[in-house]
């Protein structure tokens, strides 16, 4: 099933996804109500979701709502991916995220992938340290963000300065960069 609000970039979508004889489009739809309504009644293997929908729902709802579904596969489809907002999704229930902008071929594959049972299938065009990142991590990087030196963004968790070092630190290497202003720039840049 293939959800966007633009008829124009749904259409096109189609027409890629069908191609080949691989993959067989069941539905449309163009409004979040709408792509759950039909979602709801046909039961489709994966649902292909434009991350901005007008409409009832919001991405995290629509997410709850088709994880009761149990056969339905949600692979988010969005014109821009923030690493914080990517693992967000993945942790409420996507499959995978994509970027419309991907090559038709990569799409493809990524829907296969997520119809084999692969989990957390991301954009090849998105950093590979996004799936590594645990909750407390994002939080603690969206911290960092916001609150700019150590001491306050520690005072503000209810943690003391070294355990925070100690934090970022471990950040440093997990994310395989040099420094933590490396850290912070890489954080800022990628939504946190």
């Amino acid at each position: 099933m293939v959800v966007d609000d633009h008829a124009e970039t749904r259409q096109a979508v189609i027409e890629q996804l069908t191609q080949g004889g691989l993959l067989k489009v069941v539905a449309e739809a163009e409004t979040s109500h709408d792509a759950w309504k039909v979602a709801s009644q046909m039961l489709p293997d994966i649902v292909l979701l434009d991350l901005h929908l007008p409409g009832l729902y919001n991405t995290f709802d629509l997410l709850k709502r088709f994880g009761q579904l149990k056969r339905s596969k949600v692979v988010i489809f969005a014109s821009l991916g923030k690493a914080a907002e990517v693992q967000d999704l993945l942790d409420a229930g996507a499959s995978g995220y994509v970027l419309k902008d991907d090559p038709p071929a990569l799409l493809k594959m990524a829907l296969l992938m997520v119809s084999k049972g692969s989990k957390w299938v991301i954009s090849p065009s998105l950093p590979r340290h996004l799936t590594r990142l645990t909750a407390q991590e994002r939080t603690i990087l969206r911290w960092l963000t916001q609150k700019g030196k150590l001491s306050t963004a520690a005072a503000r968790m209810g943690i003391s300065e070294g355990e925070l070092s100690d934090i970022v630190n471990h950040l440093v290497e997990k994310l395989e960069l040099e420094s933590s202003d490396k850290l912070l720039r890489w954080a800022k840049k990628h939504g946190f």
